[in-house]
C-alpha cells in the first residue's frame, strides 16, 4: 500500500472515531437531561399545564416549546422548558428557539445548547439562566456570531 493510502485509510478511522465520539457524547447529554429535567411526553406536557394551554403538538408547532423525536417516533420535551410551580411554558424558551432556529440550529442542538457549558456565561450552563433572560439571550447571540 502507498504512503498516500495509509493517510487516507488513518484519516477516515480518524473521522470516524471523532463521529463515534460525539454520538456518544450527545447521547450522554440526553441521559442528563432526562436525570435532571425529565423528558415529558405530549400527554405529561399536556396533564403538566393543563387545559388552558394548547395541546404540546400545537405549541412545539408555534415554537413555544422544542422536542426531541425518539427512534421509536416518539416526541419527548424536556422538563426545563416548563415552569413546574407555575404549571406554564418558559417564555425564553420560544426567544431563544426563534433565534436559533432563524440561524439554521435544528431543535435537538438548540436543546442540547441549553445544558453545556457556555464561555459567555463564564462555564455555566445556559439552563442555569432561564429566570436572566438579558443574559440568556446574550449567550445566544454570541454564540451564534462565532459560528462561521
Amino acid at each position: 500500500m502507498r504512503s498516500g493510502s495509509a493517510r487516507v485509510v488513518r484519516d477516515a478511522t480518524a473521522y470516524q472515531d471523532a463521529v463515534a465520539r460525539s454520538v456518544r457524547a450527545a447521547c450522554a447529554r440526553w441521559v442528563a437531561i432526562e436525570v435532571e429535567f425529565g423528558l415529558l411526553s405530549a400527554a405529561d406536557v399536556d396533564a403538566l399545564l393543563g387545559p388552558h394551554y394548547p395541546p404540546a403538538g400545537c405549541l412545539a408547532a408555534e415554537r413555544r416549546i422544542l422536542g426531541v423525536a425518539t427512534k421509536a417516533g416518539r416526541v419527548l420535551y424536556p422538563g426545563f422548558q416548563f415552569d413546574m410551580a407555575a404549571h406554564a411554558v418558559r417564555p425564553i424558551i420560544a426567544e431563544v428557539a426563534q433565534i436559533a432556529l432563524d440561524a439554521g440550529w435544528k431543535d435537538r442542538h438548540i436543546l442540547q445548547w441549553f445544558v453545556v457549558a457556555n464561555g459567555e456565561l463564564h462555564g455555566d450552563r445556559p439552563v442555569d439562566y432561564l429566570d436572566d433572560p438579558v443574559r440568556l439571550l446574550a449567550a445566544v447571540h454570541a454564540d451564534l456570531e462565532s459560528v462561521w
